[in-house]
């Protein structure tokens, strides 16, 4: 009978999930999933238990916290839990009194954590603790769109407060019709005009909204560091990587990424980790300056990321540490790890590359090169093969759709062509 701590995964990411159910799994714990996508190609693992669940944002997510609840008592005695995006971390941390008999899991006080995983808040922690970052302005009441509109270097991003704030119908409207040219859940503008009228055309839906300034540079000036700090707020685990291509470009996740050493990034990351201190999982993205050569912070994430299982395959296995210090197990610090191994996400960097050569940035033969050396694959792992199997079909399935659907809009086009072009 397997006497280990079970570990339980929510919500099943396809690639954060499927990281850390591999590294675990591979040794022999227990890993339950739970996700309200019924389709989640995670629940394919052979190292994965899935079962569904509600959806987090019902009636404050008391339906899901019961749920969580009720499937623990079935499992039996406690879990290793690991909360896979912002709005189930800001969840456990706020009831993590209430869950204290179902859960385990190490992160830093709710308000620190809250603050952490929030624009204004971060912005707040970095201006206290002098961390170098871009300059932010949130657009509370307190200022007039025109006359900060004058004030600022261009290009600037206007952005949500808080990325779910953008997920709404009539947002997502404005975005499908071109109304408004948005990235990633971002409007660049390069002028104080293209400010003005993006902050007014949004604002009427939802003011809850910030400008940043942009740092120059290409998106390989781009890094991330990911980590774990014990219950004691030391760190068991450090790895690091460069983005070398996002989707979208400009401003988006990695597609392509190397493992990296840099000590100024070590220390850029462990002066802010050691002044808020931080417990927990956790990654920072930094932007290098070519104005000043400065690691400016960009993003922090309270949480495992995108593509921090590739520490495991470089030496660093975050899960495994994180693991190990909820439950006490006496674990060795791991900050030692290889370089310049790749971690590629195919479809989505076969995308991103087709952008970076639209713009002049890449070449056919560039990329091709690129993707030769030891690598993980997102998804996808010839142990673990069905996750990627059916990811491959769910794409395949997406494709015939948009093509039914763009033959459709043709045939009606050809029958009716007064009417289309009314």
């Amino acid at each position: 009978m397997n006497t280990l701590v079970p570990v339980l995964l929510t919500p099943l990411d396809e690639h954060m999930g499927l990281d850390i159910a591999r590294s675990l799994g591979k040794r022999g714990i227990p890993v339950y999933a739970l996700d309200s996508d019924p389709k989640a190609v995670g629940k394919y693992s052979k190292y994965i238990q899935f079962s569904q669940c509600p959806e987090i944002e019902e009636n404050d997510g008391k339906p899901y916290l019961q749920f969580v609840v009720d499937f623990i008592k079935k499992i039996g005695g406690k879990v290793v839990l690991f909360a896979l995006s912002d709005e189930h971390i800001l969840l456990f941390s706020r009831e993590r009194e209430s869950l204290r008999d179902y859960c385990i899991y190490v992160m830093p006080d709710h308000n620190t954590l809250s603050n952490l995983a929030t624009k204004d808040g971060l912005d707040s922690i970095v201006r206290k603790f002098n961390i170098p970052a871009p300059r932010t302005v949130f657009l509370d009441g307190n200022w007039s769109i025109d006359s900060i509109a004058g004030q600022l270097n261009y290009p600037v991003i206007l952005k949500p407060t808080e990325s779910t704030y953008w997920h709404t119908p009539e947002i997502t409207e404005l975005l499908r019709k071109g109304l408004i040219a948005c990235r990633a859940k971002i409007i660049k503008c390069q002028t104080p005009k293209e400010l003005i009228d993006s902050y007014n055309m949004i604002a009427s839906i939802d003011n809850r909204l910030v400008i940043q300034e942009v740092i120059p540079g290409e998106d390989s000036c781009l890094v991330y560091i990911s980590f774990y700090f014990d219950r004691n707020s030391k760190p068991l685990g450090l790895f690091a990587g460069k983005k070398y291509r996002v989707l979208p470009t400009g401003f988006g996740s990695a597609s392509y990424a190397r493992s990296m050493h840099d000590p100024e990034l070590e220390k850029s990351a462990l002066a802010l980790l050691y002044a808020v201190n931080y417990r927990g999982l956790g990654g920072i993205e930094f932007k290098l300056d070519p104005r000043d050569n400065q690691y400016k912070i960009i993003e922090f994430n309270t949480r495992f990321g995108m593509w921090d299982g590739l520490g495991a395959k470089c030496g660093v296995d975050l899960a495994y540490l994180a693991y190990c210090d909820a439950i006490n197990i006496p674990v060795e610090p791991a900050r030692s790890y290889e370089e310049n191994i790749i971690w590629v996400d195919w479809q989505r960097d076969t995308r991103a590359a087709i952008e970076y050569m639209r713009k002049g940035e890449l070449t056919f033969g560039q990329w091709l090169n690129s993707l030769k050396g030891k690598k993980m694959w997102a998804i996808y792992s010839k142990d673990d093969w069905r996750p990627g199997a059916a990811f491959t079909f769910s794409l395949m399935g997406k494709f015939l759709s948009r093509c039914m659907e763009k033959n459709k809009v043709c045939n009606l086009s050809e029958r009716h062509p007064i009417e289309m072009e009314k």
